[in-house]
């Protein structure tokens, strides 16, 4: 997939930005506020029909306004041509146009243009809390399974009436059973599939991932992924799910929420076999970060048949020269991709490698020039 072009109507500073892109690597430049990451966040909003900053759509109408508008001509590797148009009016919402016709669930548009994303926030994945491994996992998997993607989405409703009645219950100190156990059976029933399919996609992840981090690192470091579940996985997932639930019930109805299930699973990061939270260095962190990024690429790639484009949201300033080397060589050989800086001297010739190129330079919300 590559994005031949996008136009931006009173999209964050951006009062009407048009560019047009190489299917190679295109530089975003421009001091810091200028709308860099804006151009970025309008291609999460055609492809995933979000921010991938997790902004709320009504943040983003230019300087307070109620509209805004991204329009995108998007080609697929098998040479078909897409129009995209997200519309958001604070009244009526937002809505997503494939080719003028309306889209209405976001779940008919995620994995028809894949991307993947690296930006400084995230560089918690490695360090930060569980739900940051849960949401990579989660958009991985939503954008090469729509299975997957309506199996998490129900076990979130699920969750969320399971946890309304067991906080009920416990301001008011009268449960309903009869309800708390359907909403149980379906918080099981779905949250047993999304946990299978973690659990698988980890396995098949670890391969493509030791190899990413083989072509960064020249040392011996050995990285490492298992899935942990919130409780313990003996005969079956779903069986000891319901027997965890149940172990659970009085502690559940004295905290009022759901103490079991994928919410509250981890993915366990290795380097070496220790904890890489505990020992690795900071290097090592950002390491396995773009380690993680570029198996995600092909993990993708695989999956749908479909080439990914790569956003690279200011991360030179993340990387030293070596890592930043080796990363922008390592996308430039992938696929069309996206990277924003604050200026060109982080590259030179030896870290493009002659690759097809284009440079646009943003200016307050607008782009003051390209150049191929």
């Amino acid at each position: 997939m590559r994005v031949r072009k996008v136009q931006l109507t009173s999209f964050r500073n951006h009062a009407e930005s048009s560019l047009e892109f190489t299917g190679g690597i295109n530089f975003i430049t421009g001091a810091n506020a200028q709308g860099k990451t804006s151009i970025l966040e309008a291609l999460s909003y055609v492809c995933l029909t979000k921010s991938f900053l997790q902004q709320a759509d009504a943040t983003v109408p230019k300087f307070g306004g109620e509209r805004f508008a991204v329009d995108a001509i998007l080609e697929t590797d098998k040479n078909i041509v897409n129009h995209v148009r997200v519309a958001f009016d604070g009244a009526a919402g937002k809505r997503y146009f494939l080719d003028s016709n309306e889209v209405r669930r976001s779940a008919d548009v995620i994995g028809m243009f894949p991307i993947v994303v690296l930006s400084p926030g995230d560089f918690a994945l490695t360090g930060g809390s569980p739900a940051e491994r849960r949401k990579f996992a989660d958009l991985v998997l939503s954008q090469v399974s729509r299975s997957y993607l309506e199996e998490v989405t129900e076990y979130r409703r699920a969750l969320k009436q399971r946890n309304k009645i067991l906080l009920d219950g416990k301001l008011s100190n009268a449960f309903d059973g009869d309800l708390l156990s359907a909403w149980t059976d379906a918080l099981i029933a779905h949250g047993s599939k999304v946990m299978a399919r973690r659990e698988k996609f980890v396995n098949e992840f670890q391969d493509a991932f030791s190899a990413s981090y083989r072509s960064l690192v020249d040392s011996g470091e050995v990285p490492g992924l298992r899935y942990e579940p919130s409780f313990r996985v003996e005969t079956d997932i779903e069986s000891d799910f319901r027997k965890a639930i149940r172990e659970l019930g009085r502690a559940e109805r004295a905290r009022g929420a759901t103490l079991a299930g994928p919410h509250r699973d981890d993915i366990s990061f290795t380097l070496n076999g220790m904890p890489l939270k505990e020992f690795a260095s900071q290097g090592q962190h950002k390491t396995f970060l773009v380690a993680m990024k570029m198996a995600e690429f092909g993990y993708i790639r695989g999956m749908l048949g479909e080439t990914p484009a790569m956003l690279l949201d200011d991360v030179m300033t993340e990387l030293d020269y070596s890592r930043a080397t080796r990363v922008i060589q390592a996308v430039g050989t992938l696929g069309q991709a996206f990277v924003t800086a604050t200026d060109m001297l982080s590259f030179d010739d030896k870290m493009l490698d002659a690759r097809e190129t284009k440079f646009h330079f943003v200016r307050e919300g607008s782009v003051v020039y390209e150049n191929a």
